[in-house]
């Protein structure tokens, strides 16, 4: 396991986390401090353009959602956070409506500590900002300056080779306001990002933030960030790579789901004798949330198309999440490993959005999809049997916590 350890002022955490915020009453002044807090999502998209070698080469519409989850060990004196990273394929702000195809889904784990320390454990890049925003001690008013270090997680090639660019942040903190129609503290932030000797993937990077932050007064999550940026980035080869325009970060809190009620009313309307949950439906808790295993899925060989004996099972799944409310839902194509990986993900990923397609038919809507075809890469059976690869020809409908 590598770890890698980040630094921060000790008042002044946490990658993008939750921290509180004091007022005192008539004066405007606030106190910012560390709080460990409950679970939480994050969703960020940023809508780009691109130069390539000083040349536009198109627009560029990234997201990428977290769902996170503290994890307070008896003794151990810090905080464990656990969660997923989502990162969804590039698309037109027009599909916002529409089921998401995810790119990737990356497992994070990281420890905080009391003095603000941040230990990540397999360090792959995300969180991407780390130790921003980040806050002085002692009662602030509107008004207020200050400066802190922050490390952002470069990756410009989405290769999942992240670089990490210290920096210099400067604050300012402006009062409260109401922003569509919720209170919240504004403060600004701005940036710049220069060479950093050493760094494994650029001979040079230059750039500037200029980012306005919303902290919610109701409970003092920040609510909104908005990076407004220009940076170009030279590699090894010469060649450069510039990203010109804006990223949005949103946080909220997450009521987690209530699994000990959840679980039992979604096994009751899927409508399957208990004894055969093992075989046809497996229902789980898991860190992610609830997941669903349907196994054994029946398709037209090699096609995407449902026999029509699965329309049952197609019924009763369906029942099962309209009884889950304002969830998001994963759902993921399984195949079997014959030897053929890239027709497998092909195929993998287009059983899954055929899933997606039926639920939305069957009156979910489909802004609360995302989906991934695995192909073969995560078997639950051996292969080399018949019965192993009809185990492993499944999907997992896994409802996101």
């Amino acid at each position: 396991m590598q770890q890698i350890n980040y630094k921060v002022s000790k008042l002044a955490f946490l990658l993008f986390l939750p921290f509180s915020l004091l007022a005192q009453q008539n004066t405007g002044e606030v106190t910012l401090k560390n709080s460990v807090s409950g679970p939480f999502s994050m969703v960020e998209r940023s809508d780009w353009s691109r130069y390539d070698n000083g040349k536009y080469t198109g627009h560029v519409y990234r997201e990428v959602r977290a769902l996170i989850n503290p994890v307070y060990p008896e003794g151990k004196g810090f905080a464990l956070y656990r969660g997923n990273f989502l990162l969804l394929e590039e698309t037109l702000r027009d599909m916002r409506q529409s089921a998401r195809a995810v790119d990737d889904v990356i497992p994070v784990s990281f420890h905080v500590f009391p003095n603000g320390q941040v230990e990540i454990e397999e360090d792959k890049g995300l969180p991407a900002l780390r130790g921003f925003p980040a806050f002085p001690a002692g009662v602030i008013r509107p008004g207020a300056r200050w400066k802190a270090p922050g490390i952002r997680m470069a990756d410009p090639l989405n290769e999942g080779k992240a670089d990490a660019l210290p920096f210099l942040a400067e604050y300012e903190y402006h009062g409260t306001e109401t922003y569509k129609e919720i209170p919240v503290h504004r403060i600004s932030a701005k940036y710049a990002v220069r060479s950093r000797a050493g760094s494994r993937l650029f001979s040079r990077v230059q750039g500037s933030h200029t980012v306005e932050i919303l902290l919610r007064v109701e409970d003092s999550l920040p609510f909104m960030m908005r990076d407004i940026f220009d940076e170009t980035y030279t590699f090894t080869d010469a060649a450069t790579l510039r990203f010109r325009g804006f990223t949005l970060t949103f946080n909220d809190s997450n009521i987690p789901l209530n699994r000990e009620t959840v679980i039992p009313e979604v096994e009751k309307k899927l409508q399957i004798p208990p004894e055969k949950f093992e075989k046809d439906i497996e229902v789980a808790s898991v860190p992610e949330g609830i997941k669903l295993t349907v196994k054994e899925i029946r398709f037209a060989p090699d096609s995407a198309e449902f026999l029509p004996e699965e329309k049952g099972r197609l019924d009763s799944i369906a029942a099962a999440l309209q009884t889950v409310p304002q969830k998001s839902f994963l759902v993921e194509g399984h195949t079997a490993s014959v030897g053929r990986p890239e027709g497998e993900m092909r195929l993998s990923a287009e059983r899954a959005k055929r899933m997606v397609d039926e639920m939305v038919k069957r009156g979910i809507p489909e802004g609360r999809f995302l989906y991934k075809g695995w192909g073969g890469k995560k078997p639950l059976a051996d292969n080399s049997s018949e019965e192993g690869r009809g185990l492993n020809r499944r999907v997992e409908i896994t409802i996101l916590d």
